[in-house]
Formats: structure tokens, C-alpha cells, sequence
């Protein structure tokens, strides 16, 4: 079993925003182990960072295990929604597989477009300079040539891994190369 790791950032899809807003939504359940290394975290959900929470809990579960308290927290209605939604989302579940319960608390709703967290230099301008000055293997090269061309992380994401959920590789990508800038003296408050 792979542990992942949520950091700063938890994604979400679309559809969950007015839970979120109404307070329905008050958790995600992820398969498989997955470790949280931040109390606050942002929520992310259509391309907008719609919240900023608190980690309330982290439990682990088996599937077998998960009840309607447990879809309830996390904006469904009943187990079997919850079961149907995983599966939708995820494949192939089995009873034993286990899943990770994420709980938060909303302390500050926001409305602000995902490439807002790049205040220093929007995302494809940042792409543009990396190509232009940094040492990139071909596969690096590509992701930051899909983000010049489509000016936006979700699209790079859905267009060179073909799916949103790989953003946080667009997004490490990018602070890697926003180090290296800094570290040559590339990017200064004149850039921006």
C-alpha cells in the first residue's frame, strides 16, 4: 500500500462546493493511508481555493468499516452513496481495502482562482523563464511548455498526466523552478 500525503493543499471535486459552503461537507474520505502534515490546510475545489480549514481528525478505516455518519461528514447521504461515489472515483474497492477519513473545520471561505498562490509571478510566466534558463530533463521541459501554452496548472494537469488530481506534480515543479530563479538572481521584485 502507497502512503500519500496531503500537505497544504486538499482537492476536491466541483461538485462538493455548495457542500462545503452549506457546512454538509465536513470531511474526505481517501483510499488508502494517507498521512496529513498540516493542521491548516486550503481547500481546493473547480479551480478555486474555496476555503481555508482546520484538521479536526485523521482515522483510518476498512471499507467494510465505513458507515452513514461517515458519508454524512462527507456530504453524502448514506453509505451505499459513499461506496457508489469511491467507486466512481477510485475503481475496484474492496471490503479490507482501508480508507482514510479526513476531517476539518471550515474557519475562513474564500473564493480565490488556484494560480493566485503563485503572488511573486503567475504560473506561465514563471514556466517561460525556466525554459528559458534552467537545466530541465525532456519531461520537465514538456509539463512547463503545456503550462506556457494553457496559461493555468488544471489544464497542464488534465492535459500531460490526463487528470486534476496530479496538479501537486505541475505545482512542485514549479516552486522547484521559483528556487532555482531565485537562487541565479532570475527572479527579483522587477521581475514580477
Amino acid at each position: 500500500m502507497v502512503l500519500r500525503y496531503v500537505k497544504l493543499h486538499i482537492m476536491l471535486k466541483k461538485t462538493f462546493i455548495n457542500a462545503i459552503r452549506q457546512g454538509r461537507k465536513k470531511a474526505t474520505i481517501r483510499l488508502g493511508k494517507v498521512r496529513v502534515d498540516s493542521k491548516e490546510v486550503f481547500i481546493h475545489a473547480g479551480g478555486q481555493i474555496v476555503a481555508k480549514a482546520i484538521i479536526k481528525s485523521v482515522r483510518y478505516k476498512k471499507v467494510r468499516e465505513l458507515n452513514d455518519e461517515d458519508a454524512r461528514l462527507d456530504g453524502l447521504n448514506s453509505r451505499d452513496e459513499l461506496l457508489r461515489a469511491l467507486r466512481k472515483f477510485y475503481g475496484n474497492i474492496g471490503d479490507n481495502d482501508i480508507v482514510t477519513i479526513i476531517e476539518f473545520d471550515v474557519i475562513q471561505f474564500l473564493d480565490i482562482p488556484e494560480e493566485h498562490l503563485w503572488r511573486e509571478i503567475p504560473p506561465h510566466q514563471l514556466a517561460k523563464l525556466a525554459l528559458k534558463h534552467l537545466d530541465l530533463n525532456e519531461n520537465e521541459r514538456k509539463i512547463l511548455e503545456t503550462v506556457v501554452k494553457t496559461k493555468s496548472i488544471r489544464k497542464t494537469s488534465k492535459l500531460h498526466f490526463g487528470d486534476l488530481r496530479y496538479r501537486h506534480r505541475v505545482r512542485k515543479l514549479l516552486k522547484q523552478c521559483m528556487r532555482e530563479l531565485k537562487e541565479r538572481k532570475l527572479i527579483t521584485e522587477k521581475t514580477k
